[in-house]
């Protein structure tokens, strides 16, 4: 790889493969937000004070009070976008850090030009710190810091005094390409340490021989279904009839073989979020308020399914109904592995073979 490819890698997605940067998105939408509502709720407070500040003195603070007013009103806009809508709508919480970015900008360039008799400060400062705030891919913070400059040196030559609109032009030039370099030194830091924190987070979730959620998982998320319900949790039990004589009649790949596909075909029924492996051959699968009959159907489907690979798969369920009180997910799986062990009974009798259930 070459130095211009990986600059211009550093410059598209940080450092990281762009499939990497596209799995991660979900991360920086959730981390933009955060830090969103964190820093335009700061901003708002901010220019608000300053506002009240401009309105009992004189000087430098007065004459800035329209600007502090409307910069405050826009971090107030911000702010009740982040917590009303971009919840529900994170494909656009981008579009609101790049707002924010450009408040801060244009109430730089703003201040500067209303004292222009003096060097600028605020612009240069916002140039290099507004970059770092958030997650961002660093060719488009660069765009706008390359943008900002431009316009600020465009205006700073129309209407300062030539000999304050030369400094300020080599200043805005020498600090945007210090911000640039710097916006691609900490978003490779930031966005790394998010992909490894990910990675962290996954393999401690995740059973790797299935990639199914593990039993870890399981107990940390268990006693949260009934607060996700509106009428009912149902729960699903499943062992993997087999194993063992998988195991030891084709190897041990032909059983790791076996369980994955399972649990693939149990994620796709169930979903990945709501699978947990539990234990060698036995899986946990959830549902929330959703129909038992229908249910059933896809249970006897999966096991048609399995049956076309050779497999079988017992499967017990257990229906919690909200009306009737609280739901205890303990019972709940109780209920739902005896009425498992049932129907591996009635497997094993069906093909002749009167094995102890495990």
């Amino acid at each position: 790889m070459t130095v211009i490819h990986k600059l211009w890698k550093l410059f598209l997605y940080a450092g990281v493969e762009k499939e990497e940067y596209q799995k991660l998105l979900p991360q920086i939408r959730r981390k933009n937000l955060e830090l969103l509502k964190l820093f335009s709720w700061l901003g708002a407070a901010m220019f608000f004070l300053l506002f009240a500040a401009s309105k009992i003195t004189q000087g430098f603070a007065a004459v800035n009070s329209t600007i502090y007013l409307v910069c405050g009103a826009a971090m107030l806009l911000i702010q009740l976008y982040s917590r009303l809508v971009l919840p529900k709508s994170p494909a656009i919480v981008t579009l609101f850090v790049h707002l924010f970015e450009i408040t801060l900008y244009a109430f730089g360039i703003y201040v500067s030009m209303l004292h222009a008799e003096k060097p600028a400060v605020s612009a240069v400062a916002f140039l290099l710190v507004s970059p770092l705030l958030f997650y961002d891919r660093p060719i488009r913070l660069s765009a706008m810091i390359a943008a900002t400059a431009a316009i600020f040196c465009g205006i700073v030559s129309a209407y300062k005094d030539p000999s304050v609109a030369e400094s300020d032009i080599w200043n805005v030039i020498t600090f945007g390409v210090l911000a640039v370099a710097t916006t691609l030194f900490i978003m490779s830091i930031k966005i790394r340490a998010l992909s490894q924190s990910g990675q962290i987070e996954y393999m401690s979730q995740t059973d790797l021989l299935t990639g199914a959620k593990n039993r870890n998982h399981y107990e940390n998320q268990i006693r949260k279904y009934p607060g996700m319900c509106k009428t009912n949790v149902i729960c699903i039990y499943a062992d993997v009839n087999g194993l063992h004589e998988m195991n030891n009649s084709k190897g041990h790949p032909a059983g790791d073989r076996m369980l994955r596909e399972v649990a693939e075909a149990m994620q796709q029924r169930f979903g990945a979020d709501h699978t947990y492996r539990i234990g060698g051959d036995e899986f946990v699968a959830v549902r929330v308020d959703a129909d038992p009959e229908s249910l059933k159907t896809e249970i006897r489907q999966l096991q048609r399914d399995m049956s076309r690979k050779g497999y079988h798969v017992s499967f017990g369920t257990a229906i919690g109904e909200k009306a009737q009180g609280g739901i205890s997910m303990h019972g709940l799986v109780n209920e739902a592995e005896i009425n498992m062990f049932a129907d591996k009974r009635e497997y094993y009798r069906h093909i002749g073979r009167d094995r102890r259930s495990r």
